[in-house]
C-alpha cells in the first residue's frame, strides 16, 4: 500500500511540476546534443495526450527569444508546443558571439568540425525526441522559418520529410544550403507532405513581385522534380517582410485537425 501511495504521489508531483511549465518560456538543451532551444507549452497543456509541436526557425537577425515570444503571442488558444532552437545555418553574422548564442567554445569547435548543417539537422531531431518524451509532443513536427531560417527548413523538407506534418516557409531564402550534395529523400511521405509558402503582398524583396522571389520558385521546382506534389502558396494582403506567425499557426492547425 505504501508503495502504491509513493508511486501515485510521485506521478502527481510530476504533473504539478510540468503544469507549472505551461505558457512559460524556458531555455533548455537537448539531452543528447549541444543544441539549445526555447520552449513554451500551451495554456491547456496536460500529460496524457499528444500535443502538436511547432519549430520556428529564426532569420539572420538571430533574435531567438523575440521569435519565440512572437509565436507564443500568435498561438492564443491553439494547442501548439512552441520551440525556437538556436540554429546556426541562418547566416554567418553573430556566430560565436556569446551575446547571441549560449554555446561554449567547445560547442563551436564541434560545429566547425562537423559543419553547421549537420549540427542543426541533428539538433532538431534530438529536440523533437526530447519534446516527445518529456512533454507528450506529437510523433512528427510542424516547421516554419522566416527568410534565412528557411535554409534549414528546406533541407528538412528535402532530406527528412518523414519527420514533418507540414512546413511553412515565409519570405524564404533558398541557396541549396545543406543540400549541396544532392541528397534528396525518396521516402514516400514526401509525396503528400503539405508545404505552403507564405509571402506578404507588400514584400518588395521576397514577395511574388519581389527581387528574390525566384529563390522560392527554385525550391518549389526542385520539390516537384523530386516527387513532392502538395506544394502551394499564399499571399497575405497588406503584409510586408514579416514572419506571419498568425497565418502560419492557423494553417498548421487546419493540418493538425486532419492528422487527428
Amino acid at each position: 500500500m505504501k508503495k502504491i501511495f509513493a508511486i501515485t504521489f510521485l506521478f502527481l508531483l510530476k504533473i504539478t511540476f510540468l503544469s507549472g511549465q505551461v505558457s512559460k518560456l524556458e531555455l533548455k538543451k537537448a539531452h543528447d546534443h549541444p543544441m539549445q532551444y526555447y520552449i513554451s507549452l500551451p495554456d491547456s497543456w496536460s500529460p496524457g495526450k499528444k500535443w502538436p509541436v511547432v519549430i520556428a526557425l529564426e532569420d539572420a537577425g538571430k533574435q531567438f527569444k523575440k521569435n519565440a515570444e512572437r509565436f507564443i503571442s500568435a498561438r492564443k488558444d491553439l494547442p501548439f508546443i512552441i520551440v525556437v532552437p538556436f540554429i546556426t545555418t541562418n547566416g554567418q553574422q553573430g556566430q560565436k558571439d556569446p551575446n547571441i548564442y549560449p554555446y561554449t567554445k567547445a560547442v563551436w569547435d564541434t560545429i566547425d568540425k562537423i559543419s553547421i548543417c549537420k549540427f542543426d539537422i541533428d539538433g532538431l531531431q534530438s529536440i523533437a525526441r526530447d519534446v516527445k518524451a518529456n512533454f507528450s509532443g506529437s510523433d512528427k513536427i510542424f516547421i516554419t522559418g522566416f527568410e534565412a531560417g528557411t535554409h534549414l527548413l528546406w533541407s528538412l523538407i528535402f532530406q527528412h520529410p518523414e519527420l514533418l506534418y507540414a512546413a511553412a516557409p515565409v519570405a524564404g531564402n533558398y541557396r541549396s544550403r545543406c543540400v549541396e550534395n544532392n541528397s534528396f529523400s525518396a521516402d514516400a511521405s514526401r509525396i503528400q507532405l503539405p508545404v505552403k509558402n507564405f509571402t506578404g503582398s507588400d514584400d518588395n524583396d521576397f514577395g511574388v513581385k519581389g527581387t528574390y522571389y525566384y529563390q522560392y520558385l527554385e525550391a518549389k521546382n526542385l520539390a516537384i522534380a523530386h516527387g513532392y506534389k502538395n506544394i502551394s502558396e499564399t499571399e497575405v494582403d497588406g503584409k510586408g517582410h514579416v514572419p506571419l506567425p498568425d497565418h502560419v499557426l492557423d494553417y498548421f492547425n487546419k493540418v493538425w485537425k486532419n492528422v487527428k
